[in-house]
Formats: structure tokens, sequence, C-alpha cells
């Protein structure tokens, strides 16, 4: 039921913000020709959500949080951007993102699984420990190396866009949803403690549920990169925000114990189409685009509210 729910809110938003974005209605070979930009554009756009989104589902339903996402993705592109050689990057930069990506997701997961620190605290403090290391490492400049990597423009074609979406997004959710990992998770988010009893290794899963999001944030950087060309201490601020919201919306209880990766999908292409709309109605009408942050709002909380209407008998 919540499968159509969501499709149905997804295409009442197209109906309100295609025209906005530049679909065109005034004969079929324009229509035909403006959808096909029209749902590309909202693709490349959603792609660094949607790895994003796939890692945070896994969070929300051991009943945790990751605030520091946003903070995350730009202290990876702000150290890959310190190659000094565009030629040397992919044997060292690159590399370099890896071990960072898990690095931090690693750091993030032991303080939750190991020092018992709650999710939230943990997430937030190293929300603001990896912005201010960003600062540490580009200070006020702005990195602009990306463009002159060989081959980086991969990053932002449609083929590896397309190959990312598959395999994180649907055959990691096929996966996922057949697998004993997604039993033990779903287990610590509904109940820590029975979770220990029932031989669940909660410490491990939890673990390994983050350092998963800083592999997924690494990718997440390449694609943002590859896109902008550059990155600086403040990008990607409330990167976090977006993804939080496409996941609720999507139906993953913030309390833990229920979640859905292609709800979630679904829910950051809802994002997306409602970001590119008031993008394109900016250009039309005045003082429109900081409206995101409104119906940004407006969609978590409603999120959240479905979801405790799912629950109730």
């Amino acid at each position: 039921m919540r499968y159509w729910i969501l499709l149905i809110i997804l295409l009442l938003e197209l109906v309100l913000f295609a025209p906005f974005s530049g679909v065109k209605f005034s004969s079929w070979n324009e229509f035909s020709d403006s959808t096909l930009w029209y749902a590309s554009a909202i693709f490349e756009q959603s792609i660094p959500l949607l790895i994003l989104s796939v890692g945070m589902t896994f969070i929300l339903i051991t009943g945790g949080i990751d605030l520091s996402i946003g903070s995350m993705v730009a202290l990876i592109a702000c150290v890959m951007s310190l190659t000094s050689d565009p030629q040397t990057f992919w044997w060292t930069g690159f590399p370099l993102g890896v071990a960072l990506g898990l690095g931090l997701g690693f750091f993030n997961g032991l303080l939750v699984s190991r020092m018992d620190v709650p999710p939230i605290i943990t997430t937030l403090g190293t929300l603001i420990f990896y912005r201010g290391l960003c600062l540490i490492t580009v200070r006020e400049s702005e990195n602009a190396i990306f463009d002159d990597i060989p081959h980086y423009e991969i990053f932002r074609e449609m083929p590896m866009l397309l190959l990312l979406f598959v395999m994180i997004g649907l055959v990691g959710a096929a996966a996922f949803y057949r697998s004993r990992w997604r039993r033990d998770l779903l287990m610590i988010g509904g109940n820590k403690i029975a979770a220990r009893y029932a031989g669940i290794p909660v410490s491990l899963r939890l673990l390994q549920v983050y350092t998963l999001m800083g592999f997924l944030a690494f990718l997440a950087a390449l694609c943002l990169t590859s896109k902008h060309g550059s990155v600086s201490a403040s990008s990607y601020t409330q990167l976090e925000l977006q993804v939080i919201v496409a996941v609720v919306l999507g139906g993953t209880r913030v309390e833990g114990g229920r979640g859905s990766v292609i709800c979630s999908l679904i829910g950051v292409f809802m994002i997306a189409v409602l970001e590119e709309g008031l993008r394109g109605a900016g250009s039309t009408f005045e003082n429109v685009d900081h409206l995101r942050y409104l119906f940004l709002g407006l969609l978590l909380i409603g999120g959240v509210w479905l979801n405790k209407r799912a629950d109730s008998p």
C-alpha cells in the first residue's frame, strides 16, 4: 500500500512541477524530447542521494541515524582534491578516498557500537568534527582539480550512473531483502536487548552499517565532484537533511525496526522532482527557491506521520 501512496505523490509532483522544469506540451515531438531531457536531469541529480539513501536506510533500520554524511562527503572530496598531480590521482587520491571513507564510517560505528554513544550525539559531533577537518584541509580555498583528472568525467556520464543505480539500488535492495543481515538489522532496531539474547552480533552489525555508510559517502563524493568539478570546505552542507527526508518519507521508521530500500529510492526521486521544480519556478516567480526548506520540513513531518499511521492498529 505504501508503494502506491508514494507513487501517487510522485506522480502529482511531476504533474505540478514538470512544466516549470522545461517539459513542453505544445507538440508531441517537443513533449517527448523535453521529457527525455527532464528524466535524464532528474536521474543525474538523484544518484548521489540514491547512493546515500541506501546506507541511511540500513542505519535507520537499526534505530540509529547519521547526521555527518554531508561533512563526510565533503571531507573525502577535500582530501582527494589535494592530489598534487591530476595524472596520478587514480593511484594516489582515489585509494586515499576509499580508505578515508571506510575509516570515517568505521569511526562513527566504533563510537556507536563499542563506546555506546547515542547515534544522534555521535554523528552530530562528527558532523562538526569532519567539517572542521575540511577547513583545516583546504582552508578557504576552492580546489578545482577534478576536471583535470583523466577519465574522471565517467562519474557524471549516464552509463556509470545507471551502473551505480542498478548495482546499489536494485541489486543491493534485492540482496538485502533476502539476506539474514536484513533480519539481524530489523531485530536490532526492534529490540536491541532481545537481539543480543538471540545471538545476533549487535556491535558487529552496527559497525558494518556505519562503515558501509562511509564507503557509500566515497561513491557519492566521486559523483558530486565529477559533476561540479570543484570542492570547498563548505560544500554539501545540509546534504544529510535531503537524505534523511527521502528515507523517512519512504517509510523507514526513525525508531528502527522497519525500512525499505525501494521506498527510500522513490523518496529520493520525490525530493529531486521537488527541487528541480522549485529551481525552474524560480526563473518565473521571485522568492520561490527558498521554499525548498519549507517543503522539505513538511515532507519530513508528513513522512513521520504516515509511518505512525501505518504502525497504529
